[in-house]
């Protein structure tokens, strides 16, 4: 009977020990339960899943990405840089690149005068809702229909200047430009200086020819040459006896760049943004007009605001057109510090390259409708 009582004394305080326990719980589970829906406390994964980690995307988490706060608005930069080296040549018309913009009749030109013509265009699309940059690089030699009939883009900022270029560039891509910027290939070294030497992939090895920046000829690729050596291309004729003799050198070429998956170019930009060799079509052009763009993007989004907007300036006095103003980079300095991570798509325009045929230039042919689509949930 005593062991009874016993247990049954021993019943009822745990009983009242339960319940007290009980009581606190409940009261937990319900001030959790109401924090969630009142965003007064832990997030309902973190309480379920205290360990689990959100899926990475560049230096920030995804739900970062996200939830983050950003002071600034979306925005579109058309970036070109063009082909002026009045060291090289000179016979350019018109005789100073400032005047491109200004230029109103050509007259009749001889065949000799060289034209200022953009050779790199990228379109640089900020989103801050989809928390997003699209870095779309565009073919110089894409070909457009316009009212003096069929042109390339880099004939079009040669004979209608930046903002005829802007608006066509607008038309190929459905977007409205709020920003354009160009420089000449000869202030490149410069900005590279102001921005820090920029990354860039180069899938082939280049060479200077005199003029021009082309693919070194395969024979005439020598592992040890360096660049301050000179290989030349000799064509062999053969005289009356059959015997085959050299002539003089037609070529002469110095080896600019070699083929590197990453190298950080400062002086040696010119080089790699206005080489151009269709033989196999224009990829390896695109590649590197690809992770200039990004390179200079990732350089620019490592600067505070000030050394920003000092950037910016210090460039702006080396453009030859641009819109951007020191109010306008203050208004998106945290978009562009976001390039570091926001989501990054970096994109060729659509379409397909027309090889050079019967003493026709190759062009490229623009896929206008597949381009436009692209950007249709971005407008």
């Amino acid at each position: 009977m005593k062991n009874l009582r016993n247990f049954g004394i021993i019943f009822a305080v745990s009983l009242v020990v339960l319940g007290i326990i009980a009581l606190f719980a409940c009261g937990y589970v319900a001030d959790t339960v109401c924090s969630i829906f009142t965003d007064d406390g832990e997030d309902l994964d973190k309480i379920l899943k205290p360990d689990a980690e959100t899926t990475s995307i560049g230096n920030e988490g995804e739900d970062d990405r996200f939830t983050r706060n950003i002071n600034g608005e979306s925005f579109t930069w058309l970036m070109v840089v063009s082909d002026y080296r009045p060291s090289v040549f000179d016979n350019y018309y018109p005789q100073s690149a400032d005047d491109v913009d200004g230029l109103k009749d050509f007259g009749i030109l001889d065949d000799e005068y060289k034209f200022i013509e953009a050779t790199s265009i990228v379109l640089v699309h900020a989103n801050v809702e989809a928390r997003e940059y699209i870095v779309m690089s565009i073919p110089s030699a894409t070909k457009v229909s316009t009212p003096a009939g069929d042109n390339t883009l880099g004939k079009i900022y040669s004979m209608s200047g930046m903002e005829t270029l802007a608006g066509e560039v607008s038309s190929i891509t459905g977007m409205d430009i709020d920003y354009y910027s160009v420089i000449h290939s000869s202030n490149l070294e410069a900005v590279a200086n102001t921005v820090g030497s920029i990354e860039c992939n180069i899938p082939v090895d280049i060479a200077f020819d005199g003029k021009n920046y082309v693919s070194l000829p395969p024979e005439l690729l020598d592992e040890n040459t360096t660049e301050e050596e000179e290989t030349t291309e000799k064509k062999e004729t053969s005289d009356e006896d059959g015997e085959t003799e050299s002539t003089e050198p037609e070529t002469t070429y110095v080896k600019a760049l070699d083929k590197a998956d990453s190298v950080n170019l400062a002086k040696k930009l010119p080089a790699a943004l206005l080489y151009y060799d269709d033989t196999n079509g224009i990829d390896d052009e695109m590649l590197i007009l690809q992770s200039f763009a990004n390179g200079l993007l990732t350089n620019l989004s490592d600067k505070s605001d000030g050394d920003l907007t000092s950037a910016f300036s210090s460039i702006n006095k080396k453009l030859v057109k641009t819109n951007i103003t020191k109010d306008d980079v203050l208004a998106h300095t945290e978009v562009i510090r976001a390039y570091s991570w926001f989501k990054v798509q970096i994109i060729n325009y659509h379409g397909k390259f027309v090889s050079s045929r019967g003493g026709r230039d190759g062009f490229f042919n623009p896929d206008t409708d597949a381009a436009i689509s692209f950007f249709a949930d971005y407008r």
